[in-house]
């Protein structure tokens, strides 16, 4: 059985909140309020009911939401009626006083007054919050959309009154943390700053425990869900770029506030938006005060920060499995009188398997690119360093009769590797130019390469990803070519595959090499050869030996496998098309079938100007994946081009799409442009072969308000994908939930056997489920992280200490460390077909536990999870479109 972070309530168990009820005419009034600016060098916004609460938050110093008093989401927010919600009774003069002032301050001095009266109006109740729950018997509980973010308070509010005690490890003690109330509902271990240090460069970072709670339903379950999220948060150490502050003053809850930057004569400095600071000092309450660097810096003061966004830092993140069993066990006993039932698991019947790893074998790639459809194929290897082109041939040596062929290899010309598959090596000295090349005439030789055989493209970078760019409106220290390389290489129908260089490493000492251990290298061969990542003897919380145990092993010395260069190459041939038998020898389906993947996520269309994110469009990726019975039959992936109306083979489908916009104007998750997509979608189905069943994967949080039926409140019952479609066929829609905040996280495998009772036990290959009361099944499909049981201990750290309780000698290079938490799939079935709900959960775990280019686990099946690939490598992905882009330049040269 596997346990869950998550604790589901029956809704009479959430306690009250209070209420101020207010009316449309309050909306109308808000409605006229002007844009504004919080200070000189922002852009005007319109204001939005989040800039009140924050206002009201730090007045009264507890937590307090407006939002529309609706259960479906309204087309305006102001044309209906709205509610504040908080957690006990604001005094009537603090109330008005606040709100008043806070409309004059928007106001830009003027006291218009138009929003207190009405809010004064309000009829303040008490209400328990079960009472706005409907339909919960059903199994598909429906409550308003402000309820979400209210309905753990309570429960929150109950877990912080009794501290955590926390596991000792061997010769250190455990540690108790006492909890600090934020008015967003978190948890803070204020007084339980942790503080890392690095010496090149000399930094100092702090970071402290926080538990985030969201409020969730589950498939066909009548009591509401609270997902608990423990993060170690990490905390900055100055100002500059800080969204986000914490200012404790001295009473139970923490204020969290935003934060904005604004020019001073002195420099930048930090102020809470939304006039919230303002608004205090109006009503005379105790001021807010952010503090300076130096305060930050050393942790001395009532304000802490959060680092605003993925950066270097001297203490790592994860809170590590341990910690989190810790937390569930002392959830279960702290909160006993709400009666909570934590969410757990059973196992099933179904256990999934690996058939095969590594890349695709030699007398295999033929076959497994015969499905894109092309009698040829060529890898084009672009390189500068010589170290590159070395790197590059090394990795495709298995591909050769003999790996001595590789020797003779000239540059400029086809050198056969298969039958079917040959290289190409080209030196491009502008690959490594620290500014902007002209890569029409550089790539001018693609012309022709094309039109002999299908190419995809290796290509040398030497951009460094964790390399900070410049400031706004500044030049990057150095030219990244890959997002105008991947365009040109699309728009010649090629795709492609980055290695960055590196330097070559230096010999190892002999010394060194004798001190291998014996029989070592045969196994490091095999491994190589299967392009696996050498993986540690102890990868489990179960089977981990005591510490201090046995002999210590003498040290061991691998070959120095270039990982980067075996997986990119892994990559590309995936990206080419090939699909080998490892998928057909894992799945046994009796017919043949399309495994449909619908990718869809919404992205902003923006420029590089400050402020410029004007709309959003919406980008839609489908693959199919043709199966066959017969394993002499190649199976072959393909991907929906719009331009065309056509399922192209799958490069060439990337090169289509990668080639124009990254998205669809007027497509949205909502309303009009929700039908777009229907109509999008229902286009590109109803051409595949209607010979052939279809079984469509779609992930759940991307496609739930397009299709409604994918909703846990009208499982199987509203709109899901290929509705519309009626050509007789069968077709089966399997939903994927893979969100952090939804899904329960992991904790235990509870019936697993150890020594150690507060060490997890680490989720296995086994299916899981969870039946309701009501009749609906889920499935669970929980896994570990390739780093959890690989290189750098983190499985044990995570699982044998928790961050307080490292060993002194092990502390500063431990809590560097990432520590890995558990992550699951959730997976339902709204739409069975003809295929029984279990099978086809099964299904969806062996295409997620057998990927094609990756020998771990993926969270989505293989045409969910190749589609979401072709977005990323889209040229556009989360970037400035080329459009915009060519119009700034048009006005820059009026």
């Amino acid at each position: 059985m596997l346990t869950t972070l998550a604790y589901l309530l029956d809704p009479k168990r959430l306690g009250p909140a209070v209420f101020y009820p207010l009316t449309k005419e309050f909306g109308q009034a808000w409605s006229r309020l002007p844009r504004y600016r919080d200070n000189d060098s922002s852009k005007p916004l319109r204001p939005a009911y989040a800039g009140l609460a924050t206002a009201l938050s730090a007045v009264t110093n507890q937590p307090v939401v407006i939002m529309p008093d609706t259960i479906d989401p309204p087309e305006d927010d102001l044309d209906v009626p709205a509610v504040l919600v908080t957690t006990a009774p604001i005094k009537p003069r603090l109330l008005t006083r606040a709100v008043r002032s806070w409309e004059r301050h928007i106001r830009g001095g003027a006291d218009d007054d138009t929003l207190a009266p009405l809010l004064a109006q309000a009829v303040r109740t008490k209400r328990q919050l079960g009472s706005f729950v409907r339909n919960a018997a059903s199994g598909r509980p429906r409550a308003p959309q402000w309820f979400y973010r209210v309905a753990a308070w309570n429960f929150a509010a109950e877990l912080a009154r009794v501290p955590l005690q926390l596991p000792g490890s061997t010769g250190t003690p455990g540690q108790r943390l006492n909890w600090l109330m934020d008015t967003n509902g978190s948890l803070l271990a204020w007084d339980h700053v942790l503080k890392g240090e690095t010496e090149r460069p000399a930094r100092t970072g702090y970071a402290m425990h926080k538990l985030d709670f969201r409020v969730v339903t589950l498939p066909g379950e009548p009591r509401i869900g609270i997902h608990v999220i423990p993060t170690f948060s990490r905390l900055a150490t100055h100002w500059a770029s800080t969204r986000t502050a914490f200012v404790a003053r001295g009473k139970e809850t923490a204020l969290r506030l935003p934060v904005g930057h604004r020019r001073t004569e002195e420099g930048w400095e930090p102020y809470v938006r939304n006039f919230a600071a303002q608004v205090v000092a109006a009503c005379n309450v105790e001021a807010i005060e952010l503090g300076t660097n130096e305060t930050l810096a050393t942790m001395s003061g009532p304000t802490r920060a959060l680092v605003p966004g993925p950066t270097e830092h001297p203490l790592g993140k994860g809170t590590g499995t341990r910690f989190n069993l810790a937390l569930a066990n002392h959830i279960k006993q702290v909160t006993a009188k709400l009666a909570p039932t934590q969410v757990t698991y059973e196992r099933t019947e179904v256990e999934v398997t690996r058939t095969t790893k590594g890349p695709v074998a030699r007398e295999d790639l033929d076959h497994a690119l015969s499905g894109t459809g092309h009698d040829r194929v060529r890898i084009l290897a672009l390189y500068d360093h010589e170290y590159t082109r070395e790197r590059m041939v090394t990795a495709l040596t298995p591909y050769l009769d003999e790996p001595d062929q590789a020797a003779g290899w000239d540059d400029y010309r086809d050198h056969r590797l298969t039958d079917r598959l040959s290289v190409q090596l080209r030196r491009l000295p502008a690959l490594v130019s620290p500014t902007w090349v002209n890569w029409a005439h550089e790539l001018a030789f693609l012309n022709d390469l094309n039109k002999t055989a299908l190419t995809g493209v290796w290509v040398e970078t030497i951009w460094n990803p964790k390399k900070r760019t410049s400031r706004r409106n500044q030049q990057p220290d150095r030219y990244d070519p890959k997002r105008d390389l991947r365009r040109h290489f699309h728009q010649h129908g090629m795709v492609s595959q980055f290695i960055a260089q590196r330097p070559r490493p230096k010999p190892r000492r002999p010394e060194d090499a004798e001190e291998t251990t014996p029989g070592l290298e045969n196994l490091q061969i095999l491994e190589a050869e299967a392009g696996a990542q050498p993986s540690r003897a102890v990868n489990d919380g179960e089977s981990a030996p005591e510490e201090g145990e046995g002999a210590k092993k003498p040290k061991q010395h691998r070959p120095r496998l270039d990982y980067p260069a075996i997986n990119g190459l892994r990559d590309l041939v995936l990206r080419l098309g090939a699909v080998d038998r490892r998928l057909a020898q894992g799945l046994l389906l009796d017919r043949p079938t399309i495994l449909v993947g619908l990718h869809l996520r919404q992205q902003r269309v923006s420029t590089r100007t400050f402020g410029s994110a004007d709309k959003t469009q919406m980008v839609e990726v489908f693959t199919a994946l043709h199966t066959h019975p017969d394993p002499e039959r190649p199976w072959r992936m393909e991907m929906y081009s719009h331009r065309h109306h056509a399922w192209l083979p799958l490069p060439e489908g990337e090169a289509a799409f990668g080639a124009g916009p990254i998205g669809m104007d007027g497509h949205a998750r909502h309303k009009e442009g929700a039908e777009l997509v229907r109509a999008h979608v229902k286009a590109a189905l109803r051409i595949l072969p209607k010979e052939s069943p279809l079984i469509i994967f779609i992930d759940t949080e991307a496609g739930r308000t397009i299709w409604p039926g994918l909703q846990h409140a009208q499982l199987g019952e509203g709109m899901v994908p290929g509705d519309d479609i009626d050509d007789g066929r069968s077709i089966a829609v399997v939903s994927i939930n893979t969100s952090y905040g939804e899904v329960p996280t992991p904790v235990d495998r509870s019936d697993a056997r150890r020594r150690d009772q507060t060490r997890p036990a680490a989720p296995d290959d086994w299916l899981h489920q969870r039946a309701t009361a009501t009749g609906v099944t889920s499935w669970y499909f929980a896994q570990k992280s390739r780093s959890y049981d690989g290189f750098g201990q983190t499985s044990i750290n995570g699982s044998t200490y928790t961050r307080f309780t490292i060993p002194k000698d092990l502390e500063k290079a431990l809590l560097r460390k990432d520590w890995h938490s558990f992550t699951a799939t959730q997976i339902t079935v709204p739409r069975p077909g003809e295929h029984k709900q279990e099978a086809l959960a099964a299904l969806a775990a062996a295409l997620c536990h057998q990927s094609l280019a990756w020998d771990a686990r993926t969270r989505h099946p293989v045409p969910l999870h190749v589609a979401g690939a072709i977005d990323r490598n889209h040229p556009e992905y989360r970037g400035a479109s080329f459009e915009a882009e060519a119009g700034e330049a048009n006005e820059g040269n009026a």
